[in-house]
């Protein structure tokens, strides 16, 4: 008799490998189960949406709905809020307030999706600007994006359960109503886990993206968030006349569920290597291009900055307030976490002639640990709206916890450390395996000693240039290399 899937719980004192291999296996043994086969096969007869699609986006969102601080699914996939779901599908009925009939073909030569602001966007303006802006159409979800610079661009606004084709939303509607929750029904009862949010979610992308490229052709499409490909969209994409979908690695792969199952034609990576765990947790990529990272391109090369330094030593904060529930996946991420701060305000008072500074990114939230830790310290406090990049580079070295910055600042001859006791650093690989191993600093005498020696040696703490490829290619001009990919 099979465990209830929802009565999983991994163990916080295990190593982030292990349980992350532990949910892998989980959700791959759940979606071979034989009583899955009906759910397959009523989505192959009746939206014709192939069982190797539906099952790698049944794999996405029940890796997506892994909580890992609480160590348990979300609530919503239990039986008990299966009435709350079947209630959700009158979402089809909101459909036909805002159906669209069928539209004269937009051809274009590139698709940006899902673009989550403007600033996003304007990332996107170098390659925009090689194919042409006439040439891109460019998706948002349920953004809106108006500012003037982009008044010459084709934004198109994906809502949810907006502008869908008249025919196949009632299509799908009668197919629903009269056979599809009920099958669906059941199937959940059998399996002791509510799949009515998976299927109203597989059927909500069938129709937004069938209706899309509908009336917006093109051959490529390209997108900033790897941990947000759509396999539906993928493949409806191909059928509609595309010919390849990318992603850009936006940040570390970490061996975290939001990780799992990528599914893309082509992945423009940072660097030569440290990808394996898109293949190793499932996904279904194509083919990896190494480019280097469009954020530090727009960031830093394109502002033709002058490195004036003024920090001895600069922190470069995480995001990490705003994402307990998904970071803290093991008993000792807060204190290994917060090390960094413990460490850097000992350090400071040891040696108070040092120039030291915080900078976090624009989107972190407040943090009160933190600011517990820094209060009367010696630590300077940098408005967080400042270029992060451009802070960086004006010290001797940097330090960090697990920022992508720590790949892309050591590859740009910037030394840059990553605070890692036990060595369980999820964001970084296994370690023993990766030239990295000499920036993870494991104790306060390490971090100490290390520190030290790399002010006073920086160029002893710099990598080759085929250690800089593996962790991020240089990136003077991502775009071009992108573009060149996308053409060939």
């Amino acid at each position: 008799m099979k465990v209830n899937f929802l009565k999983f719980k991994h163990c916080r004192d295990d190593d982030y490998k292990t349980t992350a291999d532990n949910i892998y296996n989980l959700i791959n043994e759940f979606s071979d189960r034989e009583d899955l086969e009906k759910f397959y096969t009523y989505f192959k007869s009746k939206y014709n949406l192939p069982k190797f699609v539906i099952k790698q986006t049944l794999k996405q969102y029940l890796a997506k709905s892994y909580l890992l601080k609480s160590a348990k699914f979300k609530k919503k996939l239990e039986l008990k809020n299966i009435p709350i779901s079947i209630l959700k599908y009158s979402a089809l009925i909101y459909g036909f307030f805002f159906f669209k009939r069928n539209k004269k073909n937009n051809n274009f030569k590139i698709i940006i999706d899902y673009i989550a602001s403007s600033i996003e966007l304007k990332r996107f303006i170098k390659l925009i600007n090689l194919f042409g802006d006439k040439n891109v159409l460019c998706i948002s979800r349920d953004v809106e994006i108006k500012e003037n610079e982009f008044s010459n661009f084709k934004i198109y606004n994906l809502k949810k359960f907006r502008d869908i084709n008249i025919s196949y939303l009632i299509k799908s509607a009668f197919f629903e109503l009269f056979y599809g929750i009920w099958l669906v029904l059941y199937i959940s009862l059998k399996m002791r886990v509510n799949l009515l949010p998976i299927s109203l979610h597989i059927i909500y992308n069938y129709l937004s993206f069938k209706s899309l490229f509908d009336s917006y052709k093109a051959k490529l499409l390209i997108q900033e968030k790897h941990y947000n490909t759509e396999p539906i969209k993928n493949y409806l994409f191909k059928k509609s006349g595309g010919i390849l979908t990318s992603s850009l690695q936006k940040n570390i792969i970490q061996a975290h569920p939001i990780f799992f199952y990528i599914d893309i034609d082509k992945l423009f990576t940072l660097g030569e290597s440290e990808y394996d765990r898109v293949f190793e947790y499932g996904g279904r990529v194509g083919s990896i291009e190494p480019v280097g990272s469009l954020f530090m391109e727009y960031y830093w090369f394109n502002k033709k900055n002058e490195i004036k330094k003024e920090y001895d030593i600069v922190i470069i904060g995480s995001n990490t307030s705003n994402a307990y529930e998904r970071l803290d996946s093991y008993s000792n991420f807060m204190e290994d976490y917060y090390s960094l701060y413990r460490w850097i305000v000992k350090f400071s008072e040891e040696n108070l002639n040092l120039s030291i500074a915080l900078n976090h990114h624009a989107s972190a939230g407040r943090d009160v640990i933190e600011e517990k830790i820094l209060n009367n310290s010696k630590i300077k406090i940098l408005n967080k709206n400042l270029n992060t990049y451009e802070v960086a580079f004006s010290s001797k070295i940097a330090i960090n916890f697990g920022s992508t910055m720590g790949y892309e600042l050591n590859a740009h001859s910037l030394p840059t450390f990553f605070v890692d006791p036990g060595m369980r650093d999820s964001f970084l690989p296994k370690y023993g395996d990766n030239c990295l191993d000499k920036m993870r600093l494991r104790t306060y005498e390490e971090f100490k000693n290390t520190l030290k020696n790399a002010l006073e040696n920086q160029e002893s703490y710099t990598y080759s240039q085929i250690n800089r490829n593996k962790l991020c290619i240089n990136s003077a001009d991502v775009s071009n290399k992108i573009y060149k990919h996308l053409i060939a």
